[in-house]
Parts: structure tokens; C-alpha cells; sequence
């Protein structure tokens, strides 16, 4: 339909469309029609009999908790919820599309270079008559008139409407055609106003301005409500995803809008309430940095990539979406590095210094959560909040003895001696000893913390490998979000050989996950404070 509009209006041509309208078409249907109507089709003799039993003597009832009506006949409409009903619905309207497919009828049609012309559309009950003059298509509309009394059929003239255009002087205009159904006359679509049909918005210019309009409306709608509900953020992104996105598609498919005015007049409505719900300013990007998994793009997801153990990448993922509201963005804006590190807040303007207060330097997102001398205490903090989880974990394991470089442990030094602390040493009955090594530090640091490590302890396990049947150092290294280095796959390993089931070896990481993130957490809101030696964490 499109099509023919915009030929009509280039090509300067006459063009007048009815759409027509049935009331309760589907519920109109004479059961005697439907029998008629498989005759005229020629189907055969046992679906005819098979067809005729489901609308014979057809009788229904209405049944309640607290009462029952009494059978009830039917004799008009097909069966809801059949998928045999819209087939005989077009059935019965198919004798009317044969009738005016004779030749003199067709004539009447809309030709488009070298087709057949085009004079009646039809889906269901939605039909719409197409023709070049206001006589033929009044026509058409009388011969519908009687189609119509012949099938009990009723139009609802006022759900009808007509749209014309015609030359007018050098050039195409629209105009108000003058058409009949039972000497009712049709309401016509104003100048400048559309129809809609099959879901989709005509008018004149074809412009797609009221499809426009609506995605706003519906986006400003469902985003408000959503906004409203007291759900976590990324349930809030959820339904955006799964609910907005799937209600916006309809316009998407039946109308062509252009992806510029996308991203001016939607994106900008829908990134305006995502900001508001992961609290990320302005300055910080949401572009694909809201998907379940780790992606390579910005200095996080950069350094991510390069070190990470991608096989406990989805693990982090899950980890990250059950965090608490308020942990949950912190995460996104430290991924966007947004959060308000006086060095941010220096470049917003918001502050006239970027100097961190206990040591003059630069107080950016790396110094806070990983880089200020004065902070050592906290970062220590961190490390053995971790620490005493992987202490208490292995300690409930059976013939393994612990040895940790922690308060309430055997110190690793009585078997390392004085030069060397490891954090961790796990040794079975059989005489196989784990050196576990943790780190936790910035992305962008870790391959150089996992490699000086490693270099470390090298004498170290060469000497202990006179001892015992197989010494294993683990450099378990993870990043101030959990996030596991590439190292890591050897912890995995020892996890495994430990005995510990799939399920424990994923509740661990997890934990450690989640630990680390919430402690960085903790440092980052006691930044520029006295630090206060809370307990390790325990959850």
C-alpha cells in the first residue's frame, strides 16, 4: 500500500482507498454460510461431514463456581481459539474476492507498471479497497454492500474510513472522496491526517511521523513505569531488554525509521533513566558495557581481556548481577571509571583539587583501590578478608594440614623458614604440597604482580621439592573486582585435585568474587578517612 500511495503521489496520478470494516466478523459468521461455503470450495465428503458436526446443532453453556446456565443454541460465529476458524472466516470471504476477480472488475484496480492492477487487499477482516477513480471504487464498495446481505454480514460504516488523491493543477494533493455503503456516507481521513492499516500509519507524504510519535510516547511510558517499580537495577535492565525492546518492534517492522533518529530521540530517553538506575554520570559510556558477560572495550575490559581466565568469566558475571543495588553499580561505575575519585572531580569541575589527602599524589581510580602508600593497611585488609576464606575452606578438607600466614594458623615459616611467607600452604597425607600465593591488585598490574611472583618463589620451590613427592606453586592473582588472571587456571586445578565437586570449586570462586568485590567497595567509601581496622570479612 505504501507503494501505490507514494506512485499515486510522484506520478501525479488518482488514486482512492476504503478501508472497510465488519462487525464482530469473525463472531458474524452464519453457521449455514460455513456450509455453504465448503460445498463451494469442492472439500472433500469427510471433512465436509467432519466440519458440519463441529457447527451442527451447536450449543454452549456457561459454567461458575455458583452456577450453571442452560445449554444455550449457537448458530452464528466460528469457534475461538480454533486454528480452523480463521481458514473458514476466509473461506466464506473468499466467495466475495472471486466475484470481483472477473475482469470487469478488475479493471477498476490501481495499476503498478506491468502487474495486474490492484484493487482489494485483504487480511482476515481487515480489507481495504484500492481503485484510480471515486466511481470505480463505489462500485466495488456496492458490490460488497450485496456480498454482504447474501453472507448476514453488517458494516459498521462508522468504523470505515476513505483516503483520495488527485491532480490538482501541476501537482498531487489530497482530497475528501464522496463514497456510499448503504446510502451511509463513509468518513473520510482529513488533509494532513493518516489511516492505519495492518498496523502500520498511511498519510499523503508517507513520513512516518505518527509511528514517531507513538515510539516516544510508548518509550516515555514504559521507561517511567519501570523507573518506578523498587526492583535492582539490572531487573530494571531486564525488562528493558526483554519487555520495551519486544513492544517497540512492531514499529520497527511495518515502518521504516532511520537509525539516526533512533539514536537522537530513543537512545537518549532510554540512556537518560539507565543512568539514573546504575548512577553513572554523564561522562561515562553505557555502550555494550550492560551485557551479562566481559567485553574488550575501555581500560577495563581492555586489561580484562588480556589477563583474565575467560572460563570463570561467566562466573564473575553472576556473581556481579547478585550483588546489593548499591555494589552492583558501584561495579559499573568503576568499570566506566566514573566514580567520584577527586581526580574525576576535578575534571567535572566539581573540585579544584586532584590531590589525595593523605600523600599529594594524583587520586585516581588505580590509587585509590590499589596504589596509595598510606592505604596499605586496607589493601592488606582486603587480601586476607580473602585469605581467611580459602584458610577456612581448605580446613574442613580431610588429610590436608594448613599452614597460614594469618592470626589462629601455624605460620607458613615453619615449613618455609624465615627468608620466605608464601600466604598459604595446603599439604596432603601423601606428601603433595600447594604453595598458594594471593594477590589482589589493578587490572593493568596483575601479569606484572603474577610474573614477580612467580620469579619470587622460584628458589623456594626448588628447595622444597627435595621434601616432598611434588610441589605446586599456585599464583592465584585477581584484580580489585575478582575478576581471575590467567594464572588462576592452576588454582582451578588444585581445587580439583583437593576433591572438591564442581558445585564447591564455583561456590569458592564465587565467594571470592564477591569478597573482593564488597572490600574494594568498603575502601573506596573510606577513602580520604581515618582507616578503622574492621574485622575481616566473613559472608
Amino acid at each position: 500500500m505504501a507503494n501505490i500511495i507514494n506512485k499515486a503521489r510522484i506520478k501525479q496520478r488518482s488514486l482512492v482507498i476504503t478501508l472497510l470494516d465488519l462487525k464482530n466478523a469473525f463472531g458474524e459468521v452464519h453457521h449455514n454460510l460455513i456450509q455453504s461455503v465448503l460445498g463451494y470450495h469442492h472439500i472433500p465428503n469427510h471433512m465436509n461431514n467432519l466440519i458440519k458436526s463441529l457447527y451442527t446443532d451447536f450449543k454452549t453453556s456457561v459454567i461458575t463456581s455458583e452456577f450453571r446456565t442452560h445449554f444455550i443454541p449457537v448458530g452464528r460465529g466460528v469457534l475461538q481459539c480454533d486454528c480452523l476458524s480463521p481458514l473458514l472466516f476466509n473461506m466464506c470471504f473468499n466467495t466475495y474476492i472471486q466475484h470481483i476477480k472477473a475482469e470487469k472488475y478488475r479493471q477498476f484496480g490501481f495499476s503498478l507498471q506491468l502487474l495486474n492492477p490492484i484493487h482489494w487487499f485483504h487480511f482476515p477482516d481487515d480489507a481495504a479497497v484500492i481503485t484510480g477513480q471515486e466511481s470505480e471504487n463505489q462500485h466495488l464498495l456496492n458490490r460488497f454492500s450485496i456480498w454482504c446481505q447474501w453472507s448476514n454480514m453488517v458494516v459498521r460504516v462508522d468504523k470505515c474510513s476513505t483516503f483520495g488523491i488527485k491532480k490538482v493543477l501541476s501537482k498531487s494533493a489530497q482530497y475528501l472522496p464522496k463514497l456510499l455503503i448503504n446510502k451511509d456516507l463513509i468518513p473520510t481521513i482529513k488533509t494532513g491526517e493518516s489511516f492505519e492499516y495492518l498496523g502500520r500509519h498511511f498519510d499523503f507524504n508517507m513520513t512516518n511521523e505518527k509511528h514517531k510519535s507513538e515510539v516516544i510516547s510508548l518509550i516515555d511510558e514504559l521507561m517511567s513505569e519501570i523507573d518506578l517499580k523498587p526492583l535492582h537495577p539490572k531487573n530494571k535492565i531486564l525488562l528493558y531488554s526483554r519487555y520495551v525492546l519486544s513492544k517497540l518492534s512492531c514499529h520497527f517492522t511495518v515502518a521504516t525509521i532511520s537509525k539516526t533518529w533512533v539514536v537522537e530521540n530513543i537512545d537518549s530517553s532510554v540512556n537518560k533513566y539507565i543512568r539514573k538506575w546504575l548512577e553513572v554520570p554523564k561522562s561515562g559510556t553505557l555502550k555494550n558495557k550492560l551485557r551479562n558477560r566481559l567485553k574488550c572495550q575501555g581500560s577495563f575490559f581492555e586489561n580484562v581481556s588480556k589477563f583474565s581466565l575467560s572460563q570463570l568469566n561467566a562466573i564473575w558475571s553472576v556473581s556481579q548481577s547478585k550483588l546489593p543495588k548499591n555494589i552492583f553499580n558501584f561495579t559499573i561505575r568503576y568499570i566506566n571509571n566514573t566514580l567520584p575519585t577527586r581526580k574525576n572531580l576535578s575534571r567535572w569541575g566539581i573540585s579544584s583539587s586532584s590531590d589525595c589527602s593523605f600523600c599529594l599524589h594524583p587520586e585516581s581510580l588505580l590509587h585509590v583501590v590499589a596504589g596509595c602508600q598510606h592505604y596499605l593497611e586496607r589493601f592488606t585488609w582486603r587480601h586476607d578478608c580473602i585469605l581467611n576464606f580459602l584458610a577456612k575452606t581448605f580446613q574442613s578438607l580431610n588429610e590436608c594440614k594448613l599452614h597460614v600466614d594469618l592470626p589462629g594458623f601455624e605460620s607458613p615459616s615453619i615449613i618455609t623458614g624465615d627468608e620466605y611467607r608464601p600466604d598459604l600452604l595446603v599439604s596432603t597425607s601423601d606428601k603433595h604440597l600447594y604453595v598458594v600465593e594471593l594477590t589482589v591488585g589493578f587490572e593493568s598490574n596483575l601479569t606484572n604482580n603474577v610474573n614477580r611472583k612467580k620469579a619470587k618463589y622460584k628458589n623456594l620451590i626448588r628447595e622444597l621439592d627435595q621434601n616432598f613427592t611434588s610441589v605446586k606453586f599456585i599464583n592465584l592473582s585477581v584484580n580489585s573486582l575478582g575478576v581471575f588472571d590467567k594464572e588462576c587456571h592452576t588454582f582451578v586445578k588444585m581445587l580439583n585435585e583437593l576433591g572438591l565437586d564442581n558445585q564447591h570449586q564455583q561456590y569458592c570462586i564465587r565467594k571470592i568474587i564477591s569478597i573482593a568485590i564488597r572490600s574494594t567497595y568498603y575502601i573506596f567509601c573510606c577513602r580520604n578517612k581515618e582507616w578503622t581496622n574492621p574485622e575481616l570479612m566473613n559472608i
